[in-house]
């Protein structure tokens, strides 16, 4: 499947649930609530791993790092030489939990406790925005395999009331609640941590409570559902959807498993799937990215949304799309910018913490030697957006200590004018731009250029481009060789840096030709005069106008934005709100 296609399946789920909102269910996975600081199934195992290797075999448990592969690797050699479960086998995280902890489940309490404690929920804004739709009464039922406090501790921040969750103590007024329409309801199917009936084992899992899943069943029969997070490992949650769609009526909006990648969707959910649209279920596995990015994108399409509310879901700087004009003057000229306003950037990143900590030139070796395909850098700490696996393996794996979230509004709020912060949001947001266009990108000097790709010259996206720089309404050519010095070749391009000013993001544009190689630039100075020498108010007004299109899909009038974003598919994405009308001004005391 095409990327595009991928983004009109995106288009079409989320008009499709923004329009019946209310008659949609969520459920969600360990995978929502990752980003909010919470482990994983996985991150768990390899925690209590850890602590029974270095229990048996005498080891400081502090010195053996789960960030570090040359650890997980000895410590997995360790237990397969004890005949353990093999690596990524279902039973492993059954298998730890109860190696350590038997059937005490007061100790396994205890271990949760500290595991997924409030104190450490780092809310991002997927979950304050599905805790805005339940307060809105958009979302009336959520069912989770998750038993940490994050959607109560969203809810209690945007809504400043309580969400209680219907557990496996109290799990017989969860079927009450929904036939007297009590809305909202919030389900844990595998218990809640600080109650004794954690559902947390294999045999646990197989004798789930039969009140919660008559819960589910019956609301199956009322409302679709949204999946996103979940794997599809606990084969009795997997047997639950199979029953529900046996049903006479199941899912009547539709079931929608949302993901990352296709990649990633097992075979278990791909059957299912399957399974539902023998039934005539309207039913689609669709690539959202993140939840973060899902939940946001589906929030900016709610028009009931209130100001303060929206302020408390978007908690970054949230600004007014549209650019006022100044009202100093009257009277011509007014002079158009070539600046776009950010109106959003990135809430989190990735943080990573070195041992001995990493110094700017050493990454600047790694980054030159290795070419990641993340976009890293190193300040008081080291950050990066990409994938956390990818970047781990630039560094030798006795350095890394940890790789975690990073919020990046606390950097913005104590450094807005911190030149590295402005270079890491400058490579991200030119990445983002140029993402799937028919354009490379480029540096020079501190600067990052969008070039034309002289191998996609005919995509038909370039076409306003080469109207804009022809005369009249003849096009013309936009890359080629320059004359006299071979394998010296030219391309129109386009200069993009990052300036913060009034506490405002800008994009500055500014169209240029490049020249390859870049060393015969100073070579070709006549050339590059030629190619620019007639390029007046007009023509400069329509060649800006063509790169914004080019990069942003269409010119805008003030209120519309566009939503760039790199490393989409990977545990820490960058994502930019960008208007496509620039600024404008006007000149002062322009009144007789």
């Amino acid at each position: 499947m095409t990327s595009s296609d991928q983004n009109q399946k995106m288009s079409e789920f989320i008009s499709h649930y923004v329009q019946n909102a209310p008659q949609f269910m969520w459920f969600l996975g360990a995978g929502t609530s990752r980003t909010a600081g919470m482990p994983t199934a996985s991150d768990i195992t390899w925690d209590l791993k850890r602590r029974y290797y270095c229990l048996q075999e005498n080891q400081d448990i502090r010195s053996h790092d789960l960030n570090n592969k040359a650890v997980k690797d000895r410590i997995q050699r360790y237990l397969d030489s004890q005949g353990f479960p093999a690596l990524w086998s279902a039973e492993e995280y059954s298998f730890y939990f109860e190696l350590i902890f038997g059937k005490d489940y007061a100790a396994q309490q205890k271990y949760l406790v500290s595991k997924l404690s409030p104190q450490n929920i780092s809310l991002n804004i997927g979950h304050r925005a599905l805790a805005a739709l339940i307060d809105l009464g958009l979302t009336r039922m959520v069912f989770t395999t998750n038993f940490d406090e994050v959607l109560e501790v969203a809810f209690s921040n945007v809504a400043e009331k309580s969400l209680t969750a219907y557990h496996l103590e109290g799990s017989y007024a969860a079927l009450e609640a929904l036939n007297r329409e009590n809305f909202p309801i919030y389900c844990k199917l595998h218990g809640d941590f600080r109650y004794q009936s954690i559902k947390n084992l294999s045999g646990d899992l197989r004798d789930n409570d039969k009140q919660i899943e008559k819960c589910f069943l019956a609301a199956s029969n009322r409302y679709g559902m949204v999946v996103s997070g979940y794997s599809g490992r606990d084969k009795n949650v997997m047997a639950m959807f199979h029953s529900a769609l046996e049903q006479s009526n199941p899912f009547p909006q539709g079931l929608y498993w949302t993901t990352t990648s296709f990649s990633a969707v097992s075979d278990h959910v791909r059957d299912l799937v399957a399974y539902a649209l023998d039934k005539n279920v309207r039913a689609e596995i669709i690539e959202t990215g993140t939840f973060d990015i899902m939940l946001s994108k589906i929030w900016r399409q709610v028009p009931s949304r209130s100001d303060k509310l929206d302020a408390r879901v978007r908690t970054a700087e949230a600004k007014p799309v549209c650019i006022p004009r100044s009202q100093i003057g009257i009277k011509h000229p007014i002079l158009r910018m070539n600046a776009l306003q950010i109106c959003e950037i990135p809430e989190t990143c990735g943080s990573i913490e070195f041992k001995p900590a990493l110094n700017f030139n050493e990454l600047n070796e790694i980054k030159r030697s290795s070419r990641p395909n993340a976009i890293i850098t190193c300040a008081e700490k080291t950050l990066f957006w990409g994938s956390s696996e990818e970047v781990s393996k630039l560094f030798a794996t006795d350095r890394i200590k940890s790789i975690s979230s990073y919020p990046l509004c606390e950097i913005i709020r104590s450094k807005p004018y911190s030149t590295f912060l402005h270079s890491f949001i400058e490579n991200a947001l030119s990445e983002a731009l140029c993402y799937d266009k028919p354009l490379m990108l480029r540096k020079k000097g501190r600067f990052y250029f969008a070039v034309v790709d002289h191998e996609k010259i005919d995509d038909p996206r370039l076409d306003a481009l080469k109207k804009a720089v022809g005369f009249g309404n003849a096009s013309s050519t936009i890359v080629g060789n320059i004359p006299g010095r071979a394998n010296t070749l030219w391309a129109e391009a386009l200069e993009m840096k990052v300036e913060r000013r009034d506490e405002k993001w800008w994009l500055l544009i500014e169209p240029d030709i490049w020249v390859s190689p870049l060393s015969e630039r100073k070579e070709v100075v006549d050339f590059l005069g030629y190619k620019r020498s007639k390029r007046y108010n007009v023509q400069a007004f329509n060649i800006l106008n063509a790169w914004i299109e080019l990069l942003c899909g269409f010119v805008g009038h003030g209120e519309k934005t566009i939503f760039a974003t790199c490393y989409g598919n990977t545990d820490y994405p960058a994502q930019f709100s960008v208007n496509t009308r620039t600024a404008y001004s006007r000149r002062r005391g322009a009144s007789g």
